[in-house]
């Protein structure tokens, strides 16, 4: 994109100098927020040469006839199907012309310069291979999303014993939860995919998001696969972004997605027994539920109601198994 620092650049749409970044945004059903994240992303890129991807997961709202009228230098791809979030994300992946690639959801407002900053840090720190941003709540305050611990089987007992509930952000018994800000740029185990720059060479080298996953967990999962690679993801504190939906609250629906992701990854990376630490601790929720939803809610977690517990309990079978393999 060429224009001022938080100004209304234009993004490309010449063959890209060798350092373009490729921005890529997976919609569906996003027509709300197609305008105002086209303009965040205008402002984000500043005087960096970008180009604009929007896939659009076959919506039915008239989100990609929008986005070709308020981006007509972007290029709007129909991938045919609501294949997920990674499977949209590979479909601009493989058009993309840049050497890095930055995925944003359609509901993540970038802040002026964030892009700018997270290509800076990458060049900065070569071995980062992914870089995320800090997460703005409304009143300004850090939300802990920006990224996450390494999920093992200790984080597990401690979802199974409802420690994480009990004690949320606390150091030994949420190990999951994010620490606190010490410095401006740290390296993390897990970044956000809402907002998340990864290599060109990161992403061919493990293969991108893994298409199993229809949406939640693919961003852990590229994560620790990229660390066992070499690559060590890193966050950056310059690059800010607003992200407030489904930031407090959650439906049934959303509860066993959500769980169908972390079975996943959990089978994956710590081993089939985490998964029946999950199990437990989704059992002791319904049971206890009105305890649980009554702890503060402090680290960006989704909070759920007795019902959804419960729902989510009957449908143990369906989640429990995980993603399945394509």
């Amino acid at each position: 994109m060429v224009g001022d620092e938080g100004g209304d650049g234009r993004f490309a749409d010449e063959e890209p100098p060798r350092d373009e970044v490729s921005i890529i945004v997976v919609t569906y059903r996003s027509a709300r927020h197609v305008e105002p994240c086209v303009a965040a992303l205008r402002r984000a890129a500043g005087d960096r040469a970008a180009e604009l991807i929007i896939v659009d997961n076959d919506s039915d709202d008239g989100t990609a006839e929008l986005a070709r009228t308020v981006a007509p230098d972007a290029r709007v791809i129909d991938s045919g199907r609501n294949g997920g979030f990674a499977h949209g994300c590979h479909e601009g992946a493989a058009r993309a012309r840049g050497r890095w690639l930055v995925f944003v959801n359609p509901d993540a407002v970038p802040a002026p310069g964030s892009i700018a900053a997270l290509l800076d840090c990458a060049r900065a720190e070569p071995h980062a291979g992914i870089v995320g941003g800090r997460c703005i709540a409304p009143d300004g305050t850090t939300d802990p999303r920006s990224w996450w611990g390494r999920p093992g089987l200790w984080s597990a007992f401690c979802f199974a014993t409802l420690l994480s509930s009990l004690f949320p952000g606390n150091r030994l018994f949420d190990p999951e939860a994010p620490r606190p800000w010490s410095s401006e740029v740290q390296r993390v185990p897990v970044v956000t995919g809402g907002f998340m720059l990864v290599s060109k060479r990161a992403w061919e080298e493990t293969g991108g998001f893994d298409r199993s996953f229809f949406m939640y967990g693919e961003d852990a999962d590229l994560c620790l696969r990229a660390s066992a690679l070499g690559h060590r993801p890193m966050v950056t504190g310059r690059a800010t972004f607003r992200h407030e939906v489904g930031g407090s609250s959650t439906s049934a629906a959303k509860l066993v997605m959500l769980f169908t992701g972390k079975a996943t990854v959990m089978r994956r990376h710590v081993g089939k027994g985490s998964v029946r630490l999950l199990l437990m601790g989704v059992f002791l929720r319904t049971v206890l539920s009105r305890v649980v939803s009554a702890r503060p809610h402090r680290q960006g977690r989704p909070t759920a109601k007795g019902e959804d517990w419960r729902e989510l309990w009957k449908r143990r079978r369906d989640w429990s198994k995980g993603w399945p393999a394509q």
